[in-house]
């Protein structure tokens, strides 16, 4: 492999944080060969870390809203009869205090947020087991968790030739890079302007910080239901790919060239309208090159030139490339409307019909944590079209 070539594809290297993180999961989780089977983890026991999880932010948002919106209520209304009406050099230090009291407790927050999530995380993947044991891939996959737990972006990666936001336009990858570190202060200040409106009334304003206590406890909660969420996905990840390589494996006498080279275009151009450089993606396609062409450098991505050799494939390896695009498909969870049109796509060109809902059960089903069921991708690949004509669209 040439140097840029590698160099494009090695990993992100994690900040402090992360790279502390990671340890820690790694520490929790053990060691481990190799993921169990998805469809045997104990779906309550899932449902149950994440209550949990919940529950405990809730709680930090209450209580830590509690003191701040407190402080500030008696700031305003209590002290000498309304801070409010004291000039402004002589409220100073008492803002100033109250500043410095929210800082010190919005950070002992975020610690216990961020120790919450990677707790929740390491029990996770304590009970689906993904490997995190120090190997080059478990290190892959230790930092994906580290970010999830963290809610940090995933890192713009190239791996094998394959540029996750190729077709992402530009001006919507900035947008969107902006809006994740924008969000939570955003979100503060327009609560609190829309607050101030309809309690316009002076009275009221005053107790504006008490009434937002909820809310900062609903935030939290929302929060860290989507971390343990999208924690949950990546700890599943390695197991369905494992699931992946099997359907390829299922084949007598291995692939056809043309058929490995339809198959890794098709997880390219699967995971390029996916718009995300998502953990379960990356290694995916690792895991795809290193079975089925471990020569391979690059992967070519214009689909476009490969779309009719579908044809030419012998029926089992038209139904493994389906099968294998369609997990590939639900791995980061709810498929985006690019990779559905692309999956009826060439359902339609290998002559068969996508059926949308067998499609959602499934990804439902896996992000869930219930595994993949094999058998269920007969139901996406639905009938075959009336006399086995293709779709060319």
């Amino acid at each position: 492999m040439s140097g840029a070539s590698s160099q494009a594809q090695e990993l992100p290297e994690p900040n402090v944080l992360e790279r502390r993180a990671s340890l820690y999961l790694e520490r929790r989780s053990g060691r481990k060969e190799r993921s169990p089977d998805p469809a045997s983890v104990d779906t309550s026991e899932l449902s149950r870390i994440r209550r949990n999880a919940v529950a405990w932010a809730v709680l930090s948002g209450l209580v830590s809203g509690a003191i701040i919106g407190g402080s500030e209520a008696w700031l305003r209304l209590v002290y000498r009869g309304g801070i409010e009406d004291m000039p402004f050099w002589d409220q100073f230090p008492y803002w100033a205090a109250f500043y410095a009291l929210v800082g010190v407790i919005t950070v002992v927050e975020m610690a216990f947020l961020y120790w919450n999530a990677l707790d929740a995380t390491a029990r996770l993947n304590g009970l689906i087991g993904a490997p995190l044991d120090g190997e080059d891939r478990s290190e892959f996959l230790a930092v994906g968790l580290a970010r999830a737990a963290l809610e940090s972006p995933n890192p713009h990666q190239v791996v094998h030739g394959v540029d996750p936001y190729a077709l992402m336009p530009r001006w919507r990858l900035i947008a969107q890079n902006l809006l994740y570190k924008a969000k939570v202060g955003a979100s503060s200040f327009i609560l609190r302007i829309l607050m101030r409106r309809v309690f316009a009334r002076a009275a009221l304003r005053g107790f504006i910080p008490l009434l937002a206590i909820p809310l900062y406890a609903i935030w939290n909660a929302w929060i860290t239901w989507r971390v343990v969420d999208e924690a949950r996905l990546r700890t599943l990840g390695p197991g369905a790919i494992e699931t992946v390589v099997d359907l390829i494996k299922s084949h007598d006498g291995g692939l056809s060239e043309e058929a490995v080279d339809i198959l890794l275009h098709g997880v390219a151009e699967t995971v390029m309208r996916g718009y995300d450089a998502h953990p379960n993606y990356i290694l995916l396609i690792k895991r795809l090159v290193e079975e089925v062409d471990p020569e391979r450098e690059e992967i070519e991505t214009d689909w476009e030139s490969d779309r009719d050799n579908l044809d030419r494939l012998d029926d089992d390896e038209k139904t493994i490339v389906l099968d294998v695009l369609t997990l590939a498909t639900v791995l980061a969870g709810r498929p985006r409307r690019a990779q559905r049109d692309f999956l009826s796509e060439i359902h339609g060109q290998a002559g068969r019909r996508l059926d949308p809902k067998a499609l959602k059960k499934l990804a439902k089903a896996f992000t869930a944590g219930r595994g993949v069921d094999v058998d269920k991708l007969e139901d996406v690949r639905g009938p075959a079209k009336d006399g086995g004509e293709k779709e060319t669209g």
